[in-house]
């Protein structure tokens, strides 16, 4: 509530401070030369470790031992001591979502990380909602019936009830479904006769009456469409403050797969803060089909703080909406019955017909685009690599390095598969370290070989793992564990 209310002040006082703060909040110069000595330094070569490293003008000139630096360096480098610490490589995130992260700080959080229960989330929500909101909408985010056992969805009249008169979306931990009042229902265009939109839907009561639940990827977006969006300037400040947290977290880039968060031009912003030479991160961007103009190829200069490299799909959905397209059906256990509300039996849909992916995969391939794909199950991993092949018999390209993200129940034959392909896999670990005690209740005995990263290195890719934040909080150490 604090952060809503902080949120709130901003809203009113910020936006003009805003453009000050981006361009005068960061220092104009930095020393030109540093030699770092004092301390372990990683290297990730041969050697591992020296004791000294000599940087000018932003790049590594030499490292070695302390006398051999400071010997080519000279009396013009600035000395920093590590005092013992350890300087290695910064890290890269490989699929992320800065925006949105930025974007949510402002919500209310009702997250498992910081509640046990759906009475304090409730609490929570009725104590901030007591408060000084100017916002036009309510946001909150973070609510996990994986993560908080029982947990019950809210009702429409619930919802109606925190707030009758202004639109309130909470937002799943996962972003894969959101739950609306029918004022934010209303703004949205959201309607009882309203279709399904693929690999989707909005959740109907036995006589087809709106239920406020809001379910995968494409329902959801019709919400983010509709929210208002922010002033400009404190949308870039408060990007650059998430940025600024990916720096503190140990990263140097990060791969933002699909800039999803209501913005007026999501890819021009980020364009803009890169070209910022005090840009704590550099950004690897993959924007989503309707943010991209096939006549601009994509950015082929890898030395700047700022690549429009490739494209995002999502092909199925969240294996905790029951959106996951697995080979077999969830398991029936109390909590997909009782708490996601799936039936004995269901399947997660996928998002295009075979045909219709060839040619979308086509466009952006034979554009030069690197293609992202949001895969959890075995169904929409063999349609995403069932795709490509027919794209590449007629269109080959050697080293394309597209891209399957999460991989929850790859298999071994898709993974030797992607391998033979060209493909590059990245897995979303925090599955294992947030909800592993629960996997059996969503797929059984296949929780045995959930996430299978150590399959996929010995297959021979060179994997990567990502925490995909805002869903779980920014740390590679947690990630790498």
């Amino acid at each position: 509530m604090k952060v809503l209310r902080r949120m709130g002040l901003a809203l009113l006082v910020l936006v003009g401070a805003a453009a000050l703060f981006v361009r005068y909040a960061t220092p104009d110069t930095a020393p030109s030369e540093v030699v770092f000595l004092g301390g372990d330094i990683v290297t990730m070569g041969d050697p591992s470790v020296v004791e000294a490293m000599w940087i000018k003008d932003g790049r590594i000139e030499q490292l070695g031992s302390e006398s051999a630096v400071r010997e080519a360096a000279g009396s013009d480098a600035e000395i920093v001591s590590l005092d013992g610490a350890t300087l290695m490589p910064g890290f890269i995130e490989p699929h992320t979502h800065p925006l949105a992260t930025a974007l949510l700080g402002s919500a209310i959080d009702v997250g498992g990380f910081t509640h046990d229960s759906r009475a304090q989330m409730m609490e929570t929500l009725h104590e901030a909602l007591g408060g000084f909101l100017p916002q036009p909408w309510i946001i909150a985010f973070g609510w996990d019936p994986i993560m908080i056992r029982n947990l019950a969805p809210p009702t429409l009249e619930e919802l109606d009830e925190l707030s009758p008169d202004k639109p309130l979306v909470i937002l799943t931990q996962a972003m894969h479904e959101a739950f609306a009042n029918s004022a934010a229902l209303r703004e949205a265009g959201i309607t009882r006769d309203t279709p399904d939109p693929p690999g989707a839907a909005f959740g109907r009561d036995e006589h087809g009456e709106l239920t406020g639940s809001v379910l995968e990827v494409n329902a959801v977006n019709y919400l983010l469409r509709a929210l208002p969006a922010l002033p400009p300037a404190l949308t870039e400040l408060m990007l650059r403050w998430t940025l600024a947290d990916y720096a503190r977290g140990g990263f140097t880039t990060i791969g933002v797969l699909g800039p999803v968060g209501r913005a007026e031009d999501p890819i021009g912003l980020l364009r803009g803060l890169g070209d910022d030479p005090h840009a704590p991160v550099r950004s690897v961007v993959y924007g989503l089909p309707s943010q991209l103009d096939l006549d601009e190829k994509p950015d082929t200069n890898h030395d700047t703080r700022f690549e429009l490299r490739g494209v995002k799909f999502w092909m199925d959905g969240s294996p905790y909406t029951g959106g996951a397209a697995f080979a077999e059906p969830y398991a029936d256990t109390e909590l997909t019955r009782e708490e996601l509300h799936l039936k004995p039996g269901h399947m997660g849909p996928l998002n295009y017909e075979l045909g219709a992916f060839i040619e979308e995969l086509g466009r952006f391939h034979r554009a030069g685009y690197h293609v992202a794909v949001h895969t959890q199950g075995e169904r929409a991993i063999e349609r995403v690599l069932d795709a490509a092949e027919a794209v590449l018999k007629t269109d080959p390209w050697e080293d394309h390095r597209h891209r399957l993200e999460h991989n929850a129940l790859i298999t071994t034959e898709q993974i030797q598969r992607a391998k033979a392909l060209g493909f590059e896999l990245s897995f979303f670990t925090d599955h294992i370290y947030y909800y592993g005690d629960r996997l059996r209740e969503l797929v059984g005995d296949r929780a045995e070989r959930y996430m299978p990263v150590g399959t996929a290195f010995r297959a021979g890719h060179r994997a990567t793992l990502h925490s995909d934040n805002p869903m779980t909080p920014i740390g590679p150490l947690r990630v790498m564990r």
